[in-house]
């Protein structure tokens, strides 16, 4: 079979499924991994997927939710990378807010190793982090989401209506131009807003893959965002517009 013709058969596959597995094409195609992962290199290229540990899932433009083995690790390098930079900014008695998502939780995994700094947080899988540490940690409260480990509704919605912070560290599930960010649910958009309203800073961490993904619930526009730190797969369209809209944007 020609290299094309397999990668078509892959992509059809992915389209069908929503997810392939490295090994499972290796026995369907009796081919190598090397090979495989070379033909999901390029199907990623095409905008066809998203490489995940052993396999890649289906890109949409419009998203749908993942499960949390898929969303920890769909590109972990550039989360950690994020996460490194971001933790440098918070200074000793900052009051943060961090939210429920992967890069957020190595965020707390850092600075679980300091300490004087008071963390509010929805996130249980957050909260794991840092409990045991010298910070403070104020866990929100609120009806728990299997899918994304965090706390939201009312309960959680009055806490954060009531916080006043200096920092937020927020993760989104599509960034788009026009827009703005959004959140796979209704609830967790709600809250995110009201954080983003909390903080004096507002900080958005999210690697390349999100920038021209829209999911369901909008959370807020753009220019609500004072500061934006992402990866270097990041398209330059999307860089030359957030420098016209005066964002300042760390690219790590």
């Amino acid at each position: 079979m020609l290299s094309a013709e397999r990668r078509a058969a892959i992509k059809q596959k992915v389209e069908t499924q929503r997810r392939v597995l490295i090994q499972e094409l290796c026995r369907e195609f009796d081919t190598t991994p090397v090979t495989i992962r070379k033909d999901l290199d390029v199907l990623e290229k095409e905008g066809v997927l998203t490489r995940v540990h052993g396999g890649g899932i289906l890109n949409q433009t419009i998203m749908t939710d993942l499960s949390i083995s898929e969303k920890e690790n769909i590109h972990l390098k550039e989360k950690e990378r994020i996460a490194a930079f971001a933790e440098k900014l918070i200074h000793d008695r900052d009051i943060v807010i961090l939210d429920s998502g992967f890069t957020a939780v190595h965020i707390a995994r850092r600075l679980k190793l300091r300490s004087g700094i008071k963390i509010i947080t929805g996130g249980l899988n957050v909260a794991n982090e840092i409990v045991g540490s010298d910070n403070e940690l104020v866990l929100t409260g609120g009806v728990f989401n299997k899918t994304t480990f965090g706390l939201s509704g009312r309960f959680a919605e009055n806490v954060i209506a009531n916080t006043v912070a200096d920092k937020l560290f927020l993760g989104v599930d599509g960034i788009d131009l026009d827009k703005g960010l959004t959140a796979y649910n209704y609830e967790e958009a709600k809250l995110n807003s009201l954080m983003i309203h909390a903080a004096s800073e507002v900080i958005l961490i999210a690697d390349s893959s999100k920038f021209g993904k829209k999911a369901m619930a909008f959370i807020c526009g753009l220019d609500e965002i004072d500061r934006i730190i992402t990866d270097k797969g990041i398209q330059p369209k999307y860089l030359d517009e957030l420098n016209k809209r005066h964002i300042q944007i760390d690219v790590v």
